[in-house]
C-alpha cells in the first residue's frame, strides 16, 4: 500500500491511478470488453481505497491513543502499553496499528484490551465494515462455502475458514450484546398497533460429540434433531393486512423459556402494554398456552385487548382426521356431509357441537380419537374465526410458518448438516436481521458500542 501524509498526495495518488490506466480502460470499452472495463476499474478503487484508510487510520491512531488510555486508566486499568493491533479493512486486506492496550487493571477488564479496538468497534481483528459483509453473506448464502464465494465475487478476499471464524464472532458478540437491544430502532414502540404474535417450532439437525471414535479414530458425533421455537411480531392496518412499513421482528431459541423470555424482552421495550389490539397465534402446543397468555398479564396487556387463536388450519386438520375416523358403518356421502357441517360449525366457533355429535358417533372412541375430541373441546375459546375475519383479525399461522422456512429451513436445515447447538442458535439471530430488514441497525449497533 501506498501511505500519505497530506490531502494534496492522496489526490495525486488518484489522478495518477485514473491516469496511468486511462488508455487500457478506453480500448477496453472501444472493443466492447464493458465487463472487463468495470472490473479493472473496481480493482483499481479498491486498492485506493485500502491505502487511504490505512493512512488515514494509521496517523488518528496516533492521534487519538493517548486520550484513550488516560480514560482506560480513569476506569480501572493499571498498566496500559502501546502494542501493535491488526485491522481488517473491508476487502479482507490486513494493516496495523499502534493502540494502547490493557495488560493489567484493577478489576477483570470487560470489552477488547486493545482500546482502540474496542474505540472502532471491530469484532476480532475485522472492522464493521468487513463483519457487516461477512456476517450478511453467511446470513444470506445456503453455506459458508457460498458466502465466501460470494464475498470474493464483490471485492472481500479471505478464507473460507475466516468466513465461518468472523460469521461465529458477530453472532458471539451479538448474542452477548442483546438481540433486542440490536434489532429495534431508536424509540420503537407498539403504542396504537395492532399487534401479531404468532409462535411455532421448526427443525434443525445438530451436532454433539459422544466421546467415542470411528475406526479411524476420528472422534465421533450424535446427530439428533432440535426444536428450535421461533416467534414473529408483526403489526397489522385496520383491513387486516400485514403493515408493510412496519419491519417484523423474530426470535429464535431452543428451549421454550428461552424463547418467552427473549420475547418478553423484546414486547417490554416495545412497550406491548400500549398497543391497541395483541392476537396471539399458534397451534395447540401446551408450552406456548401455558406461556403466553400469563407472560401477557404479566406485561399488563388487558385482557379486553387480547385475542388467543389457534391457527384455523391446525384446528381443521383435526375435523378433518375426526371425520376420516368414523366408524366403517358411517357411509361415504354421510362422512361428506358431517365434513361441511364440522367445517361451517368450525369457523363459527360451534366447536361443541362437533365434540357433543363426535361423542355420539365414537361409542369407544379410542385413546387417540379422544384426544382429539377433548382438544377441539379444550381450544374452543380460541376458534372463533367468523369472529375473527370480522373484526379484521388473522385466522391462521402463516406469517410464523413463513418464517421458519426462510430463518430456519433454508439455511439450517441442509441435508448432511449438523450444527452444534451453542453456535446455531447464535447463527438463526444473523439470518433473522437480515430477513427482517433490520441487518443495518444491528452492525451500526455493534459498530457504535465502545
Amino acid at each position: 500500500m501506498i501511505h500519505f501524509t497530506a490531502a494534496p498526495n492522496i489526490s495525486g495518488f488518484i489522478e495518477k491511478t485514473i491516469t496511468d490506466h486511462t488508455e487500457e480502460w478506453k480500448k477496453m470499452l472501444k472493443e466492447g470488453d464493458l465487463y472487463g472495463f468495470e472490473r479493472s476499474m473496481f480493482t483499481e478503487f479498491l486498492n485506493i481505497y485500502e491505502s487511504i484508510a490505512s493512512t488515514f487510520m494509521q496517523e488518528v491512531a496516533t492521534e487519538i491513543s493517548n486520550k484513550l488510555a488516560v480514560d482506560a486508566k480513569k476506569l480501572g486499568a493499571r498498566k496500559v502499553e502501546v502494542r501493535p493491533m491488526r485491522i481488517r479493512l473491508g476487502t479482507g486486506s490486513e494493516i496495523s496499528v499502534s493502540s494502547p492496550y490493557i495488560k493489567e487493571s484493577k478489576s477483570k477488564w470487560k470489552g477488547n484490551r486493545h482500546l482502540l479496538g474496542a474505540y472502532w468497534g471491530t469484532i476480532g481483528s475485522a472492522s464493521p465494515f468487513l463483519y457487516d459483509k461477512v456476517g450478511y453473506s453467511v446470513a444470506v448464502g445456503p453455506s459458508y462455502n457460498i458466502a465466501n464465494q460470494t464475498l470474493d465475487r464483490f471485492g472481500t478476499s479471505i478464507s473460507l475458514s475466516s468466513t465461518q471464524d468472523i460469521s461465529n464472532k458477530i453472532a458471539a458478540e451479538c448474542s452477548e450484546f442483546g438481540e433486542e437491544n440490536l434489532m429495534l430502532e431508536e424509540g420503537e414502540s407498539l403504542e396504537d398497533k395492532r399487534v401479531i404474535i404468532s409462535i411455532d417450532g421448526g427443525r434443525t439437525r445438530t451436532r454433539k460429540y459422544n466421546g467415542k471414535v470411528n475406526e479411524s479414530k476420528h472422534p465421533t458425533y450424535d446427530t439428533s434433531w432440535r426444536e428450535p421455537k421461533l416467534f414473529v411480531i408483526d403489526v397489522i392496518d385496520n383491513k387486516g393486512n400485514i403493515e408493510k412499513h412496519k419491519l417484523p421482528i423474530y426470535g429464535v431459541k431452543f428451549g421454550e423459556e428461552d424463547c418467552i423470555s427473549l420475547l418478553e424482552r423484546y414486547l417490554r421495550k416495545l412497550k406491548i402494554e400500549k398497543a391497541a389490539e395483541v392476537q396471539i397465534i399458534g397451534d395447540g402446543a401446551a408450552w406456548i398456552w401455558n406461556r403466553l397468555p400469563s407472560l401477557m398479564e404479566r406485561l399488563k396487556v388487558g385482557k379486553t385487548k387480547l385475542t388467543e387463536t389457534l391457527d384455523y388450519y391446525h384446528s381443521s386438520s383435526y375435523v378433518y382426521e375426526l371425520v376420516d375416523f368414523m366408524p366403517e358403518e358411517i357411509a361415504k356421502e354421510e362422512r361428506k356431509k358431517h365434513l361441511e357441517t364440522f367445517k361451517e360449525w368450525l369457523w363459527n366457533g360451534k366447536v361443541d357441537q362437533i365434540v357433543m355429535t363426535c361423542r355420539k358417533i365414537f361409542k369407544h372412541p379410542c385413546k387417540e380419537i379422544n384426544r382429539k375430541i377433548n382438544y377441539l373441546g379444550k381450544h374452543q375459546n380460541r376458534m372463533q374465526y367468523a369472529a375473527y375475519s370480522k373484526k379484521k383479525l388473522m385466522c391462521g399461522s402463516g406469517i410464523v410458518e413463513s418464517a421458519i422456512r426462510r430463518i430456519i429451513n433454508l439455511r439450517f436445515k441442509n441435508t448432511s448438516t449438523f450444527w452444534k447447538e451453542e453456535r446455531v442458535e447464535k447463527l438463526f439471530f444473523l439470518r433473522a436481521a437480515v430477513l427482517s430488514g433490520r441487518w443495518n441497525n444491528v452492525v451500526q449497533k455493534l459498530a457504535d458500542r465502545v
